[in-house]
């Protein structure tokens, strides 16, 4: 990788003796300023750094609200309700969790797309691609398990009937997928 000429030019004679001496100026402009990029730079890559800020968004926040709460079927619900009220900023820390993981998974589904559209699957880097469908897959587990996890209505009605699909899911028998979950 050829390294990139600085086009920085101090305009007055202590700028001149600083960028000899301490070239911030020079780094600040080069990094900030005169950064080269490539052509097709556009929105769509930024992603990457989105899907970053809301993974550690979510490991702050599931670290926080796992200090709290009670996972035994008879407390579960009474836990969350007790993070909501008498936890400090209980009341913004679930619903920032809960919106930080759709938010995530929309961050995800475009993140994908923009690979489907852009050709990442194909080689050389489609080890690479199929790194990033494992992620996935693991992030969907996590996903279906904390959702169970408060123990509320919607958790305990739809993680049962959702855990009857999963194994024929994994076969290749569309009919057995909809005998399973369409009864």
């Amino acid at each position: 990788m050829a390294a990139h000429e600085s086009t920085y030019e101090p305009k007055s004679r202590f700028g001149k003796w600083m960028d000899v001496r301490l070239p911030i100026g020079r780094l600040v402009h080069d990094q900030l300023v005169d950064f080269p990029t490539p052509r097709n730079l556009n929105y769509l890559w930024t992603f990457g750094g989105i899907l970053s800020f809301f993974l550690m968004l979510q490991i702050l926040t599931g670290i926080v609200l796992a200090m709290h709460y009670q996972p035994s079927a008879a407390d579960a619900f009474n836990s969350i309700v007790r993070i909501d009220r008498d936890v400090n900023f209980g009341w913004l820390l679930r619903p920032l969790h809960a919106v930080g993981a759709s938010m995530f998974f929309l961050a995800v589904y475009i993140h994908m797309f923009r690979g489907l559209y852009y050709g990442s699957y194909k080689a050389p880097r489609e080890i690479l691609w199929i790194i990033g469908v494992l992620i996935f897959v693991a992030m969907m587990a996590a996903a279906f398990l904390g959702y169970s996890l408060p123990w509320g209505q919607m958790s305990s009605r739809l993680s049962p009937s959702s855990a009857l699909c999963l194994p024929p899911s994994m076969s290749w028998s569309p009919g057995s997928v909809r005998l399973s979950c369409n009864g």
